[in-house]
């Protein structure tokens, strides 16, 4: 599982490893100024109208001042790159990370590197506050573990703050996170592709800053560190006997009574639904049938997705009723657009005009804030699973996941261990499209405000009952201090 992993942040990252061919994106399309503007305003508007507090991690007088920079500055005709430099840093100055202006990365860097153009030839991780190297393409002078110190003569902090406007979260610390594990492809987007790099390091921590001059990773240089990069990573359970790719992998141990369930995403359609109950109903009837009594449930890397697969879940290991929390909906024009549509699907037809639903959804006056319903879920399987059920959560366990590890905690469902989420316990969410005057810029805007089970507020992530945080040696040594803790005490 964890090589599965691995190998795919190589192809993220690079977009291309296994790609020889140039493709063709057409001609190059520009915006006029006055395009710009209207798109801004739009956005500015949209948020305002949809989101329930648009201004609750910064201040209008902020966004204004960042607009009005922005608008000042704008050349007569943008690029589609330089658009997105301009409506990037409005939209995730609001810190809010269900406040989404999708860029398509991996077709500028596949477009890139099929022109000869050269990434930056490292992937990064942050421990503390400090920057190390983390995968190396040429790893004979600057290699991995190595702290990296400054780029072309900016220390690495400055970029780091530099870069940040082009990432969305719920605050500042949580887009810099953002940045280092993006860098690559946020480098790319910022620069446009360089010929080598002025890479400032130190091999330790009491060691001096040295400097060298690092060119940067061409396609053939990509594929060929592919071919034979391994990754260093400990194995600590068997290959997955259960999977739905990219959802669900479970493996058991080789030799304790400890099982690994790895939830990647809770992202599923509404047509993955059946196949996801079955996958589930399968991993809790081997859970029983063979009489594992540890069960860890990984959602370290979970960025959230839909409540179903929580729902799921608990069915299996809630012990008594529970709420998930509480949520508000804030009505508008493009919520009750969204809704006609998801209704219309679900009803067929003008059926939705007769349902329930509709008095909540459509009949209420735009603006208003609403309470939805969080009457409590009751427990139907009975055949639930018994043994001890440990929830692995991180800095990136957010949205829906996080709220399936709030649930856990607060019933005490499940003890968590790991790292203090950087998603909050409280947030907003439920994302709503919005169609601007660009046609082909996708936007959205949450819609819902969420508070989870036991949350301690808006600016607070949800911590662990057990605290335990990845080390420098951990990462140099593909260690998973979590899963050894866990391993060794059960």
């Amino acid at each position: 599982m964890n090589r599965i992993i691995f190998s795919k942040l190589i192809l993220i990252l690079y977009s291309i490893i296994f790609s020889f061919t140039i493709k063709s994106y057409g001609q190059k399309q520009d915006y006029s100024k006055n395009e710009v503007i209207k798109v801004l305003n739009e956005i500015r508007s949209s948020i305002e109208v949809v989101h329930p507090n648009p201004y609750h991690s910064t201040s209008k007088q902020n966004i204004d001042s960042i607009q009005k920079s922005l608008v000042q500055n704008l050349p007569d005709q943008l690029s589609e790159i330089e658009l997105y430099k301009v409506l990037l840093p409005i939209v995730n100055s609001f810190n809010d990370g269900h406040i989404q202006l999708p860029f398509p990365y991996g077709k500028y860097l596949n477009k890139g590197l099929n022109n000869g153009k050269g990434l930056f030839p490292f992937t990064l991780y942050q421990n503390n506050d400090d920057v190390f190297i983390k995968i190396s393409v040429f790893d004979e002078i600057v290699k991995p573990g190595y702290q990296l110190v400054s780029i072309d003569n900016k220390s690495i902090g400055n970029i780091i703050d530099d870069y940040s406007r082009y990432k969305h979260g719920d605050n500042l610390d949580i887009r810099k996170s953002k940045v280092v594990d993006d860098f690559t492809a946020l480098d790319f987007f910022a620069n446009g592709g360089k010929d080598s790099y002025l890479i400032g390091y130190k091999r330790s921590k009491n060691d001096s800053v040295q400097f060298c001059t690092i060119n940067t990773a061409k396609i053939k240089d990509i594929i060929k560190f592919n071919r034979s990069y391994k990754p260093n990573n400990t194995e600590y359970f068997s290959n997955s006997i259960i999977k739905l790719p990219n959802l669900i992998y479970l493996q058991l141990h080789p030799r304790k009574n400890v099982a690994l369930l790895t939830l990647p995403s809770f992202d599923i359609s509404k047509d993955q639904e059946l196949v996801y109950k079955e996958k589930i109903d399968s991993v809790f009837s081997i859970l029983n049938t063979r009489k594992i009594d540890t069960l860890l449930i990984d959602i370290r890397n979970n960025e959230g997705g839909r409540d179903y697969p929580s729902l799921c879940i608990l069915d299996y290991i809630a012990t008594n009723d529970y709420s998930m929390g509480k949520a508000y909906l804030k009505r508008s024009l493009h919520q009750k657009k969204l809704y006609e549509e998801i209704l219309k699907e679900e009803l067929s037809d003008s059926s939705y005009l007769k349902s329930p639903e509709y008095n909540n959804y459509f009949l209420t006056n735009d603006g208003s804030i609403v309470e939805l319903d969080s009457s409590a879920i009751k427990v139907k399987n009975r055949d639930k699973y018994n043994g001890k059920v440990f929830v692995l959560i991180g800095r990136k366990t957010f949205s829906a996941a996080l709220t399936f590890a709030s649930t856990c905690k607060c019933y005490n469902f499940a003890t968590l261990i790991g790292e203090e989420t950087f998603g909050r316990s409280s947030t907003y969410t439920s994302l709503v499209p919005i169609q601007l005057s660009i046609p082909n810029i996708t936007f959205m805007v949450a819609h819902r405000m969420v508070i989870n089970a036991c949350s301690k507020g808006f600016n607070y992530g949800l911590t662990p009952d057990i605290e335990i945080k990845r080390t420098h040696d951990d990462y140099l040594n593909g260690k998973d201090s979590v899963i050894e803790y866990l391993l060794n005490v059960n």
